[in-house]
C-alpha cells in the first residue's frame, strides 16, 4: 500500500448500533488494509466494547504528551484514539472507529483524508436500546436522545446507513461503500 490511509469515523446516538456494527465489520474486513483502534475512555470497560481505561483526570497529561491522534469528550466521559494509529495512516491502512459527532470537523482539519459514515436509527428504536443498554436511567436517556437529534442535524456525512432493522442489513449497507477500498488496494499491491 502506499499514500495515506483513510480515517472512517462512524459517527451515531448512542444505541444506534455503532459498536455492533464495527465489531461485525473488524471480522470481515481485510486486517492487512483495516485497522480498528482500541479506543482510550475515562470508563471501566465493559462488555458492550473493548476500550482502554484512562482516568479522566489523566487525560490532559496523556494529550500534551501526545498519546492521541485525536481525543474528545462527550458524556461526560474523556475518549481518545492512540497516536499510534498515525503510523498506521502513514502506511496506507484505513482506520476504522467510531468517534463522536462533534469531533468530525477536528478530525476533518487534522486527518488529510476521511470518509464520515453516519449511522442512525428511529427515535423509538434508540430508546429502546438504550434502555436495553443500562447505562442511564430515564432523565439521563432523555438528554441523550435530544442531544443526539440536534447533532444528527450538524453532521456532514459522506455515508449514511440507517440501522432500523436488522444488523446485517445495516452492516451490509456500510461493507458495499467500503469494498472499494478494499478492491483499490489490490491493485496497488
Amino acid at each position: 500500500m502506499s499514500g495515506p490511509g483513510l480515517f472512517i469515523a462512524v459517527v451515531g446516538a448512542s444505541g444506534v448500533g455503532k459498536d455492533t456494527i464495527l465489531a461485525r465489520l473488524k471480522a470481515v474486513l481485510p486486517p492487512e488494509n483495516f485497522v480498528f483502534p482500541v479506543r482510550v475512555i475515562s470508563r471501566i470497560p465493559d462488555a458492550s466494547e473493548a476500550s482502554a481505561y484512562l482516568a479522566a483526570a489523566d487525560f490532559p497529561a496523556a494529550r500534551r504528551r501526545g498519546a492521541f491522534l485525536i481525543d474528545w469528550e462527550a458524556h461526560g466521559l474523556c475518549y481518545g484514539i492512540p497516536a499510534a494509529m498515525r503510523a498506521e495512516l502513514e502506511a496506507g491502512r484505513h482506520i476504522i472507529a467510531n468517534l463522536s459527532r462533534a469531533v468530525v470537523p477536528v478530525l476533518r482539519a487534522a486527518s488529510p483524508r476521511v470518509l464520515v459514515v453516519h449511522v442512525t436509527a428511529r427515535s423509538d428504536i434508540l430508546e429502546q436500546r438504550l434502555r436495553a443498554r443500562g447505562r442511564e436511567f430515564d432523565i439521563e436517556q432523555q438528554a441523550r436522545l435530544a442531544r443526539g437529534e440536534a447533532l444528527d442535524q450538524s453532521v456532514e456525512a459522506d455515508i449514511r446507513i440507517e440501522n432500523n432493522g436488522s444488523i446485517d442489513m445495516a452492516v451490509s449497507a456500510l461493507m458495499e461503500a467500503l469494498m472499494p477500498l478494499c478492491a483499490r488496494e489490490r491493485r496497488r499491491a
